[in-house]
């Protein structure tokens, strides 16, 4: 039987950056569950919070919206393969980092999340 690692790629094409390293990070079902512990409500609950946020010209610095960037970020780092906790993940990142954090982050998840069209094919 085939490996899957001879017959894809399986190497880490996406990263998040803390104080300088590289952090593997993705968007799988792990993340999914590691967002909803974050967050504390179902994934389709952070996903409408996320767009509505999103759909903001300005991102405020507010609880609601740390705990959503906090949750995806998370939830990416987990996805990737990064063993660690919701609290050692907030010690970690210098708050210096914290936009960089949230830009590298946005872009994986528009990357790699689901999209509607995906689920009719």
């Amino acid at each position: 039987m085939a490996k899957l690692s001879d017959l894809v790629r399986l190497r880490d094409n996406h990263f998040i950056t803390i104080q300088g390293e590289k952090v593997p990070a993705a968007f799988t079902f792990a993340s999914i569950d590691a967002i909803e512990s974050a967050y504390g409500q179902g994934y389709k609950t952070f996903e409408k919070d996320l767009n509505l946020m999103l759909k903001r010209k300005a991102i405020h610095r507010d609880q609601k919206t740390m705990k959503l960037i906090w949750a995806l970020v998370y939830g990416l780092l987990v996805g990737g393969g990064t063993e660690t906790t919701f609290d050692e993940m907030n010690r970690a990142i210098p708050f210096s980092e914290i936009p960089s954090v949230i830009q590298e982050a946005m872009d994986i998840l528009n990357e790699q999340n689901f999209q509607l069209s995906d689920i009719k094919k």
